[in-house]
């Protein structure tokens, strides 16, 4: 038989499944240390002795949205593998998308979350965010072979999709529209892909 999961991995679990809940229903704001520990059955010290202060916490739930966004990403790339390099960018774009407007507390905790540079990030976190751009900057391998300009096409094609994104989900210009949206997207990636062609 497996052995049972020590009560620390067991209440380290349940305390960021607690705050994960907490910010798809109420957004990052309803993350409070007292209400998290209550609610996931410890203490508030017990909480800190686990993830240090409550921005680990976050950290943590930012780290699995991240993962997240990976997974459907990755599978976005794999389906329009062989595509047109604008069809697998609109692709991508579109899923991206598809999970912020899905996951939209989520999602918007991970940019909204400020803490110091030097605050340590959970394991993987740094190369789980790394592997978003990634996935951009294969699709742009063959049109733009030189490594720097490659990072920066990608870079700035995920500034320009995020930025259309936050600003239609906050409806800050217009009231949300998906399809407007995305073709507002569509209208920067093409424009890009025509650029480097």
């Amino acid at each position: 038989m497996p052995r049972k999961q020590p009560y620390r991995d067991r209440l380290k679990a349940r305390l960021i499944q607690v705050a994960e809940a907490t910010i798809a229903a109420h957004g990052l704001a309803a993350v409070q240390a007292r209400a998290i520990a209550e609610t996931a059955g410890c203490s508030v010290g017990t909480l800190y002795n686990i993830f240090g202060d409550i921005d680990g916490l976050i950290l943590e739930v930012s780290h699995r949205t991240l993962v997240g966004i990976g997974e459907v990403l990755t599978a976005a790339a794999r389906r329009s593998a062989g595509l047109l390099l604008e069809a697998r960018l609109m692709a991508l774009a579109g899923a991206y998308l598809d999970f912020a407007t899905v996951n939209r507390r989520r999602w918007r905790a991970i940019f909204d979350h400020q803490l110091p540079d030097e605050h340590p990030r959970p394991e993987g976190f740094n190369e789980d965010r790394g592997r978003l751009l990634a996935l951009l900057d294969a699709q742009l391998m063959e049109s733009l072979p030189e490594p720097e300009a490659r990072s920066d096409a990608a870079h700035a094609l995920f500034a320009a999709t995020h930025g259309i994104v936050l600003l239609a989900l906050d409806a800050k210009l217009t009231p949300f529209d998906p399809a407007r949206c995305e073709r507002q997207i569509r209208f920067v990636v093409g424009h890009v892909v025509r650029g480097i062609s």
